[in-house]
């Protein structure tokens, strides 16, 4: 990992807000008229569009597809959180940064692993929410970000892939970074993306049976809002997930 100077392609923020005041609070000045009372009113534009620049080169070096992923993780997002409780200061910045440890990770055994349903428990899984919550707080200390929103968002991405670790959190907002991440494994999209990401193992038919068996459990236990479940139940629908059952 490098050190916290060497962060790639982030600006401080005086760079990035030049005319911004809230960035006094890191310098002494608990002057919070700043991000989150804009975010009160809906996320920085600013801000957001710079994490968006900022993960993008993490993000291409992971796995195929996942800053597209990305992208609409965090538009489940912006949908749950549109009729769920959260913060979305917490919320949007995790699922912009949750997945970038994947670009510094092997990940190898999550791409050849045979049964789709056992991929959770390999090693790059850990790794990567490890390596990702730790390049994710280099990235929010250097653009200034508030401490305590900081380690709120650090904690959901270290285990952001532990269904059981995020429920235990008893956070909404990490609810929603959950359910957003995973509500993109379902849909026609989704689908392609795993075309994509499993190429060069596209599996016979039982692990496909695995794969779909593990994505109908899963929408029993992984979604808590009833946004999510709607959510979820369409796209799985629109793939073709439920036929036969």
């Amino acid at each position: 990992m490098g050190r916290q100077d060497d962060v790639e392609g982030v600006r401080g923020p005086l760079e990035v807000f030049p005319d911004c005041r809230l960035w006094r609070s890191r310098s002494g000045n608990d002057d919070r008229n700043s991000l989150l009372e804009r975010m009160a009113l809906g996320m920085d534009e600013g801000f957001e569009h710079e994490l968006k620049r900022i993960v993008k080169p993490y993000l291409d070096r992971g796995r195929p597809g996942d800053y597209e992923h990305t992208l609409r993780a965090v538009a489940y997002g912006k949908e749950l959180l549109h009729h769920e409780d959260g913060d979305e200061g917490i919320v949007i910045p995790a699922l912009y940064l949750h997945d970038i440890g994947w670009g510094e990770v092997d990940f190898e055994d999550f791409i050849y692993l045979p049964l789709p349903s056992q991929r959770r428990y390999v090693a790059s899984v850990d790794l990567h929410m490890r390596h990702g919550a730790s390049r994710a707080k280099q990235i929010l200390d250097k653009l200034g970000y508030p401490m305590e929103e900081t380690q709120t968002v650090v904690s959901i991405i270290a285990v952001h892939d532990r269904p059981e670790k995020i429920f235990a959190m008893e956070n909404p907002s990490a609810i929603i970074v959950f359910e957003a991440d995973y509500l993109d494994k379902f849909g026609l999209k989704s689908l392609h993306r795993f075309e994509i990401m499993f190429k060069d193992n596209p599996g016979t038919e039982v692990t496909k049976k695995d794969g779909a068996a593990h994505l109908r459990k899963g929408m029993k236990v992984w979604f808590k809002t009833g946004t999510a479940r709607r959510l979820a139940l369409q796209l799985a629908k629109e793939s073709g997930l439920l036929e036969g059952i």
